[in-house]
């Protein structure tokens, strides 16, 4: 697994590949490389950790950005296959993010 290669795509094309480089159950962690498109949810994601920071006084807020995210963006296991539920959190070149093969609806 350290080396399992994850994507993040929008409008189906790959924006980013999350190198994983480690894991404390349930959370994989890894390396982002951004391609093509990634400077487009870049501030997605800065604004999602803002709010998260204070999440106590920031839930709608956070709920809403989050929302957004899944909105853009979609993440793709290495054997191909979409995730359907899944949190991930993007902090410059690192991601950390928990999944589920089962969507929660």
């Amino acid at each position: 697994m350290p080396y399992d290669v994850w994507q993040l795509a929008s409008s189906d094309r790959t924006i980013a590949l999350l190198v994983v480089t480690g894991s404390d159950f349930p959370w994989l962690h890894a390396r982002v490389e951004p391609q093509d498109g990634f400077d487009n949810v870049r501030p997605i994601f800065e604004d999602e950790l803002r709010l998260l920071d204070d999440l106590d006084d920031h839930i709608p807020a956070w709920e809403a950005i989050y929302q957004q995210i899944r909105q853009t963006v979609s993440l793709i296991k290495p054997d191909g296959r979409p995730v359907p539920e899944f949190l991930l959190h993007i902090d410059g070149r690192e991601a950390w993010w928990r999944w589920s093969d089962t969507p929660l609806q």
